[in-house]
């Protein structure tokens, strides 16, 4: 077994054994991606990248207009220093999987009041106390037309860690653009890479209409494989409990002879489901790409990790690619593995330029029954 195989193979066979006193049939291993991700889909988004009067790079809100009676609001502040994404939202579950992924979440009564228009020059403003009791207030004032113009992934230089926040139709920021907390304000600055004065002047942020955000995540899951299937055929499923709360549930959806697409549900993750293209070769599979999409909105909205070679045991390294949609490449990159003993996983990006140079370490360990993952840059 060469260097990546001991890495992937104790994900991919890592339940194979755990219920053979019990079940009929030895349990088959579940499909994994072995790489720490979160994914989110957001109807629409307002980002803004801050300078330096403030501890924070970017502010950003999400909403969800059609998750109840209220739309679902959710505020994320970056550190500029540790590049730690810090939460603000009133929903429970959405504070439970923050905290369960390992980031800092808080809730808060958000008063968010959009503008009447998606003309160029309306104003949509955030409202709320932040943790140690200072209020912000955030004022995004649009700065061109919604469009697929708009379109495209939004650069964050200053992360440690690989963030791709992808938009398919939006607008940049207009000129008073500005967040505010306590007494300490932000104008949002020129965005000389994309103006052109006097024609055109853009200013560092952005709203969006379908905003996609994968992010390759720091720290360590483990999770415990509750049931698993002794044969695979369509509808039969996986559970698997991780320690923080959370519960997957991995279901076979279609089995083309040795070939499957699988789909993975996270309870902390609701709204969205990662689908599987997996092939079983004897004992171990090989994933020929992961495609992460909104259950609502369906597979137009696609975000996809296509591997060049499929990634299994038999691999020691594969390029990847990022597909927003059904064809628009947005990164590149590699995974390969390193050095005995602990055989760990490099990812790393060649494109876009501003991530290279950065790379995420993951490994995993199987013990007991249950398979960990972390990672870290």
């Amino acid at each position: 077994m060469n260097r990546i195989a001991s890495t992937l193979a104790t994900v991919f066979l890592a339940a194979g054994a755990l219920h053979a006193q019990t079940a009929p049939a030895p349990a088959i291993a579940p499909p994994l991606l072995p790489l720490v991700t979160t994914y989110r889909y957001w109807p629409i988004q307002f980002v803004q990248f801050v300078g330096p009067e403030l501890p924070y790079s970017m502010v950003e809100l999400d909403v969800d207009p059609g998750a109840g009676k209220q739309p679902l609001l959710y505020a994320t502040l970056v550190d500029r220093a540790s590049g730690k994404r810090i939460h603000y939202t009133s929903d429970d579950g959405l504070i439970a999987a923050a905290t369960g992924l390992g980031e800092e979440a808080h809730k808060a009564a958000i008063a968010f009041e959009a503008a009447d228009t998606e003309n160029v020059g309306s104003i949509s403003t955030v409202r709320f106390t932040m943790a140690d009791g200072k209020p912000l207030e955030w004022r995004f004032v649009q700065g061109s037309d919604i469009s697929e113009q708009g379109s495209g992934l939004n650069p964050f230089p200053d992360s440690k860690i690989p963030i791709f926040a992808y938009r398919e139709q939006g607008a940049v920021a207009g000129e008073g653009t500005a967040l505010k907390i306590g007494d300490t304000v932000s104008t949002a600055a020129v965005w000389t890479e994309i103006s052109h004065p006097p024609y055109f002047v853009a200013y560092r942020g952005a709203e969006t209409e379908s905003a996609h955000t994968l992010v390759f995540l720091p720290g360590q899951q483990t999770w415990t494989i509750t049931s698993a299937p002794a044969a695979l055929t369509p509808g039969a499923t996986w559970e698997l409990d991780e320690e923080h709360g959370n519960h997957r549930s991995i279901h076979i959806d279609k089995v083309d002879g040795a070939h499957l697409t699988i789909t993975s549900t996270d309870r902390f993750q609701p709204g969205v489901h990662c689908t599987l293209e997996v092939t079983r070769t004897g004992d171990t599979w090989s994933i020929d790409h992961a495609r992460f999409s909104s259950v609502r909105d369906g597979e137009k909205h696609a975000f996809t990790v296509q591997f060049t070679t499929p990634l299994s045991a038999a691999t020691d390294h594969t390029e990847l690619t990022l597909i927003a949609g059904k064809k628009k490449v947005i990164a590149n990159g590699a995974l390969s593995s390193g050095a005995a003993p602990s055989h760990a996983l490099t990812l790393s990006f060649s494109n876009p330029a501003w991530l290279n140079g950065k790379s995420m370490t993951e490994e995993s360990t199987v013990a007991n029954g249950k398979v960990s993952l972390s990672a870290h840059p």
